[in-house]
């Protein structure tokens, strides 16, 4: 008996069909996951997979150069929890509740903050003390990670704050010297890769790699902590004496450029810091090197030292003082308006008289005093190791707009515009034995291994003569020593100095405002220290030989025996 196949029919064929199309289908996805886009979707699994955290090195600390902690990192931790591993609502509760105390938090607000995210690990709190971090280590709470970081602490307070600057979260180094060498304390960040489960919890013995962190180098600093801290309290002090706006005292060692104190104000307080507030932006330039001013009288010492050292003229050269002179029918007058009469050029750095400062400029010419100004280092930064270095602004002879009037005003420290860092180089040039030397911050380097590397002090070059040098140092030593008392005497060491009194230029003049200022070193034969006061909009008026002079002196007797350099004032010298 034979047998006979039922003939296919339409609802046979239709789903065999459908379902051959779905394999084919099928087939060709996996060929494309699995053959065409493999390697996409292998790196998406590995990176679902994969833990990537970043451990920042030990950065290094700041010291004076007594070797005194002005800034170091402590080690802290950053807490961290993986949104998969808190999906479920429970499990969120229970670690929530066992965390929220060790951070001193709501419980019901982490997990709000972890639930809102939308990307990776959630950023919980940021330098969480050691101890506190090694209690939730040990707690083994769900979903949390702990990575090893570091906070930065100034146990000095708010004491050098414009000069050490700060960092950001990111351990970056925003300001002063912790940016300036952001690089050499940061050192390098160690990294780790991991596998993860799908809670966000590592593997056991899953694939681990780990870099491990290189620590920054510590900076010995040339300030000197005991001297930072006089210096700004002085100028506090001055400040509130004089009603001033602001103002300056640096000290620096001539012979080396060393910074052995800067003090300004306004200026960066750590306790007082909130960058949320824009007019605190402003304190995070260090007006020693970014602010310009008109030096006043003190650039008289710069052009004696020029005409002198030119051989144009000589201390003893004399000329006689009308109390006026005429430059294009545009009269120049003394300060004080007074006549003089017949003087040496010491008497004109003794009496500041602008008449004589622009006879010796004229004897020099306009060329060859610029030249000189160039070799002082005026209209270029100085190169200390602080961002933001202004410039200053000289008018040349080459300017559109210059004219021979120019030349007399810049040789009493008008129509010249400086920094207090870049004047008080060029003073250091003029007493120093003639070189221009780089003002500098940083003393030596000191590597993880203790290994030590001095900063050699540098020679920018020689702006004057040994001899013209020695001679300035007399001249202004004759200033602080005119036979009869004053201000800037020191009671213990002999001196030399010079003061500075300029209103503030504004457009087509000057107005009331002023600046005060006195520049003075000691010992005079052998100076140890040069010291600038300068006092922003003294609301009493009084002038830099009044205001800022006494600073110095007695500054000078309190540095120089902290500095264990033994008196010379006359008192303390045996006649043979």
């Amino acid at each position: 008996m034979s047998r006979h196949r039922a003939p296919g029919t339409f609802r046979v064929w239709l789903p065999a069909a459908f379902l051959a199309a779905f394999a084919v289908l099928v087939c060709v996805q996996l060929v494309k996951v699995q053959v065409l886009d493999h390697d996409r979707y292998a790196a998406e699994a590995r990176a679902v997979r994969r833990g990537n955290d970043t451990f920042y090195a030990r950065r290094g600390s700041i010291l004076d150069r007594n070797g005194n902690v002005l800034a170091t990192s402590v080690d802290t931790w950053d807490i961290y929890v993986s949104p998969r591993a808190w999906k479920d609502a429970e499990r969120a509760a229970n670690a929530s509740a066992v965390l929220a105390p060790l951070l001193k938090a709501d419980p019901a607000k982490l997990r709000v903050t972890v639930q809102q995210s939308e990307g990776g690990d959630v950023l919980l709190k940021r330098d969480v003390d050691y101890e506190t971090g090694r209690l939730i280590l040990k707690a083994a709470i769900p979903g949390v990670i702990a990575l090893a970081n570091t906070a930065r602490m100034t146990p000095e307070g708010d004491t050098g704050a414009s000069v050490l600057g700060f960092i950001g979260q990111d351990n970056v180094g925003l300001a002063g010297i912790e940016a300036q060498y952001n690089d050499i304390l940061q050192g390098k960040p160690g990294r780790a890769v991991y596998e993860r489960d799908t809670t966000g919890e590592p593997i056991p013995f899953g694939q681990y790699i780990a870099i491990k962190p290189e620590a920054g180098k510590d900076l010995v600093l040339t300030i000197d902590r005991h001297l930072q801290a006089l210096a700004e309290e002085r100028l506090a002090q001055a400040m509130k004496d004089h009603r001033a706006q602001g103002g300056a005292l640096i000290m620096m060692d001539p012979a080396t450029g060393e910074i052995l104190a800067m003090a300004t104000s306004p200026g960066l307080r750590y306790s007082t810091l909130d960058l949320s507030d824009n007019k605190q932006i402003e304190l995070l330039r260090n007006r020693a090197v970014t602010d310009l001013y008109e030096p006043g009288s003190v650039m008289k010492v710069i052009t004696a030292a020029a005409a002198i050292d030119a051989g144009v003229v000589s201390p003893n050269t004399e000329y006689v003082d009308n109390g006026v002179t005429y430059i294009y029918d545009v009269p120049i007058r003394n300060w004080d308006n007074n006549v003089y009469g017949p003087q040496t050029m010491t008497g004109v750095l003794q009496n500041s008289i602008n008449t004589g400062a622009v006879f010796m400029a004229q004897a020099l010419g306009a060329d060859l005093f610029h030249k000189y100004m160039d070799a002082f280092g005026f209209g270029r930064p100085t190169g200390i190791d602080l961002s933001g270095e202004a410039s200053g602004i000289i008018r040349r002879p080459a300017d559109r707009d210059w004219s021979p009037v120019d030349l007399a005003t810049q040789s009493f420290g008008q129509s010249i515009s400086v920094t207090p860092v870049q004047m008080l180089t060029a003073i250091a040039a003029a007493i120093n034995g003639g070189n221009l030397v780089r003002p500098h911050l940083v003393k030596a380097y000191v590597g993880a291994d203790g290994k030590r590397e001095e900063v050699a002090p540098e020679i920018v070059s020689r702006a004057v003569s040994a001899q013209t040098s020695a001679a300035i140092r007399d001249m202004l030593f004759q200033v602080v020593n005119p036979g009869h008392a004053h201000p800037a005497q020191p009671k213990n060491y002999t001196a030399g100095g010079k003061s500075g009194t300029a209103n503030v230029p504004i457009p087509n003049g000057y107005d009331d405002r002023q600046v005060a200022s006195f520049v003075g070193f000691a010992p005079a034969d052998d100076p140890k220290v040069l010291i600038m006061v300068k006092l922003d909009q003294n609301q009493d008026l009084m002038t830099g030989t009044q205001a800022a002079a006494p600073i110095f002196a007695s500054l000078a007797d309190e540095v120089l025996a902290y500095l264990n350099v033994r008196p010379d004032a006359p008192k303390y010298v045996v006649k043979p």
